[in-house]
């Protein structure tokens, strides 16, 4: 028969001294260090299992590829020898989107880190999927520019990261999330092919491919270079804060601040738990939060917060806070991936059988309400604490995002209960209309869910692509596709 040949090569070549021939030296990795660190991503419950002494799934190799072309002779690779492939960035997704499987290659594209163009005409970044969001964001500082997007955590995510789980940063409501500033993109497909979108504000020419990526969390290709727009990097910050005496009137007031278009960039908006947990120390005497912050010496700025203002307080605010509250969580941000690491990691700051994790939902404004209410008693039945903010806000709705803390006897009753409570929540999530997920992407954590979010029919439309593109079922598999 015509493919003997080649596959009783294939057979008898190891496909790793193979994958090896066909790349620089350096790029493939098989040390028991490299393979240990990159088998895992965030997602609590694979550092719980982690610490705890689990054999965890390692990959066979891990590749450092330096360009699209040799992202290309991987994939070709991948596919004629049906090796699986779990494409990298940063490893700071936290659903269990990059763990490795036995005999799999980890993808790691942390050396594809170059900025290769700042175009100030265009206002537009080419950057490699690579780049941390911290180095791009310092880059574009020095020309006075910004992408906007600011994850919490932006030190240790990538471009391509954002990419794949469709990333959203902390001033979203202003600058929009990653669909809104992707004006183009580079990918190499399952057998090896390239695609190129070309980078340009907008184009009629058919389905946006670039779309079709955003959030494919390596399932259908890996984005291996993108062009990002920029804006005018703002001199500082001008805050309001509000207090509210119920969540209710909180996401009211909010709702009505988005609708006001007064030029708030940053929109959030604390229960009573989190508004604790975030601004308890500058004494706050409780109560709900709004937050809004207005990038310093936007035109018309002192109407603006007083357009902002008359609308939170006409919605029920109790009092204003004072700029201090923007100032300080300005400051303390991104203190949380920290705090993440304290628990979760080897120093287990709040002991074993302890498991903090997030929940982020969105929903359109009337469903807001019952949102919040059915999930937080979804978590509550079987975490000791739920807290939960409004991150990022739209004219129609809101995301809204749960912080919860599951104790257990030990670390095997505390995942118990963990995925009980993700169960719980997310059914009740689907029970009330809302999406189970607006930045975090779906992993393996929430996959299975994914026929109630689509539907049977969406789920099926999905499968086809992925069998396209895909025929060997290579990429990233177990993930987001259930």
């Amino acid at each position: 028969m015509p493919w003997s040949a080649s596959w009783v090569t294939i057979r008898l070549v190891n496909p790793l001294d193979m994958l090896v021939s066909r790349l620089p030296d350096g790029t493939v990795r098989t040390d028991a260090e490299t393979l240990r660190e990159r088998a895992i991503d965030s997602w609590a419950l694979a550092l719980l299992r982690r610490i705890r002494g689990d054999e965890l799934p390692v990959p066979a190799a891990v590749v450092f590829p330096a360009s699209t072309e040799e992202v290309a002779t991987i994939l070709t690779w991948a596919s004629q020898t049906f090796t699986a492939v779990i494409p990298r960035g940063g490893g700071s997704g936290v659903c269990g989107g990059a763990q490795a499987a036995a005999g799999s290659v980890v993808l790691d594209l942390s050396r594809m880190n170059r900025i290769t163009d700042v175009d100030l005409v265009s206002q537009v970044a080419h950057v490699e999927a690579g780049v941390r969001g911290d180095q791009l964001e310092e880059a574009l500082a020095g020309h006075g520019l910004t992408v906007g997007l600011y994850p919490q955590s932006i030190a240790i995510s990538t471009v391509g990261g954002w990419i794949a789980a469709s990333s959203a940063g902390q001033a979203s409501t202003g600058f929009g999330a990653i669909e809104d500033v992707l004006l183009g993109l580079t990918a190499v497909l399952p057998e090896g092919e390239i695609l190129r979108c070309k980078p340009v504000p907008r184009s009629a020419a058919g389905p946006d491919l670039r779309r079709l990526l955003v959030g494919s969390e390596g399932t259908l290709a890996v984005v291996t270079e993108a062009t990002l727009a920029c804006r005018a990097r703002p001199a500082g910050w001008d805050w309001l804060a509000f207090a509210f005496p119920s969540f209710a009137a909180l996401a009211g007031g909010l709702r009505q601040a988005v609708r006001a278009q007064a030029g708030a960039a940053v929109i959030r908006g604390y229960d009573e738990t989190d508004a604790q947990l975030s601004f308890g120390a500058l004494g706050h005497a409780g109560g709900c939060v709004g937050l809004l912050g207005f990038p310093a010496g936007l035109p018309g700025l002192a109407a603006r917060k007083q357009a902002a203002g008359e609308a939170l307080q006409q919605a029920g605010a109790s009092g204003e806070l004072g700029a201090r509250y923007g100032e300080h969580w300005w400051q303390h941000r991104n203190d949380a991936v920290q705090t993440y690491a304290q628990i979760m990691g080897p120093g287990r700051a709040f002991g074993s059988g302890v498991v903090v994790d997030t929940f982020e939902v969105a929903g359109l404004w009337s469903a807001v309400p019952k949102l919040y209410a059915s999930i937080r008693e979804a978590l509550a039945a079987h975490a000791q604490a739920v807290g939960c903010h409004l991150s990022h806000l739209y004219p129609s709705g809101s995301s809204l995002y749960f912080t919860f803390l599951v104790s257990g006897t030990d670390d095997r009753d505390a995942e118990a209960r963990y995925l009980a409570a993700w169960d719980q929540a997310v059914r009740s999530c689907a029970a009330v209309g809302g999406t189970i997920t607006h930045h975090h992407g779906v992993g393996r954590l929430k996959a299975g869910y994914l026929p109630a979010e689509l539907g049977e029919t969406g789920v099926e439309v999905l499968r086809r692509i992925k069998a396209a593109l895909d025929p060997a079922g290579v990429m990233n598999p177990r993930v987001l596709l259930p």
